[in-house]
């Protein structure tokens, strides 16, 4: 390495001991139409230096230590300018070229898609780039809302050009998906990102595409619904049901005929009303939600109480309760009784055994 360094070092000294000149800048980058300005210099003494340039050249000057390309409106995408110092006879003329790269933000960026979508299927975008140069340093991004989900190198050039093309051209990018449901209303947008090093703009240039909103087609699902419900008889009940889907599903309740029964359906929401409640309402009642992708079922079922079994839910809880209550009262005032009782006769017990055989009264209980 220490080698490779002072043989560097010593050609790049001899260059200058030479007169061989140098640039300032050694690179540009320059947006297409605009100015641009380099320096051509050299430390010795020389014939005659100059610049050889497509445009705006330099001719062949004397006496001189730089000499500048200037250039007031640059136009031409492919230039390679070269400046030269004359050395004197016998010796060769030294040499410099200029690294120049033209480039040209896009006119426009935008991203489509061709058919509706449906859950499920494979679908592509295509992201379309106008007029960019140079299109060697162009990287294709794909974002899904503000997340970027897909970077591309390997896109199509239009007009069958190369990928070394200095002027502008077309580009195509494509990104494939599968959407699923919940991509309903999501947005993706594409972003031309030229990359043109440390000489180009900071950071590099970037032009995004206006988000496309996709649409996505999926077939409906009931989100809520009655599963069972209980109505006294005479009484009123509703029976609810909604469901999603794209497009809108219709949403409508089946049962069988009935006159006390009112149907109010929209798209995704369904309501059935049972008034006056029988038992002919009793049953079955199914929810369909259908759209062109497909359908789905929830069923309830409705059961209609009559009068004399609402009063028997009341009272024979009521009779119940006031059978435990009697039979508690009860145990609690004979075992009352039984313990007093023993406590009087154990009081006769002590007085007899003392040599007394008087026969202590008895309360709250007759003696045996």
């Amino acid at each position: 390495m220490k080698m490779l360094l002072f043989f560097l070092t010593f050609v790049l000294a001899s260059a200058a001991d030479d007169g061989c000149p140098e640039l300032h800048p050694p690179r540009v980058v320059v947006r297409h139409g605009d100015p641009v300005s380099v320096n051509c210099t050299t430390s010795t003494d020389h014939s005659g230096m100059g610049w050889v340039a497509p445009v705006d050249d330099v001719p062949n000057t004397r006496g001189v230590k730089f000499l500048t390309w200037r250039v007031e409106s640059l136009t031409i995408w492919d230039v390679k300018p070269l400046c030269y110092a004359n050395q004197g006879p016998g010796k060769p003329q030294c040499r410099e070229r200029l690294s120049v790269t033209v480039y040209n933000p896009p006119d426009s960026v935008s991203v489509s898609s061709m058919v509706r979508m449906v859950e499920g299927s494979r679908y592509p975008l295509k992201c379309e780039i106008q007029n960019i140069a140079p299109v060697q340093n162009l990287t294709v991004k794909w974002y899904k809302g503000d997340t970027l989900v897909h970077e591309d190198r390997d896109y199509v050039i239009e007009d069958g050009k190369s990928d070394r093309e200095k002027a502008p051209v077309n580009v195509s990018s494509t990104l494939l998906i599968i959407p699923s449901r919940a991509d309903d209303g999501a947005e993706y947008s594409c972003e031309a990102e030229l990359d043109l090093g440390a000489e180009g703009p900071q950071p590099p240039l970037a032009v995004k595409s206006t988000p496309l909103n996709i649409t996505v087609h999926y077939p409906p699902v009931i989100k809520e619904g009655n599963v069972s419900v209980t109505v006294p008889q005479g009484g009123t009940v509703s029976l609810y049901c909604s469901a999603e889907g794209n497009p809108p599903p219709q949403v409508q309740w089946s049962y069988r005929d009935a006159e006390n029964v009112r149907i109010t359906s929209s798209w995704s929401i369904s309501t059935a009303v049972i008034r006056e409640a029988s038992s002919a309402n009793e049953g079955v009642y199914n929810c369909t939600a259908t759209n062109r992708l497909g359908s789905d079922t929830t069923t309830a079922f409705v059961t209609v109480t009559s009068t004399s079994n609402i009063a028997s839910y009341i009272i024979l809880p009521i009779v119940i309760a006031i059978g435990i209550f009697l039979c508690i009262l009860i145990t609690y005032k004979t075992n009352k009784r039984r313990g007093s009782y023993s406590v009087i006769r154990m009081q006769q017990i002590i007085t007899e055994t003392n040599g007394a055989a008087t026969s202590l009264p008895v309360a709250n209980g007759t003696q045996n």
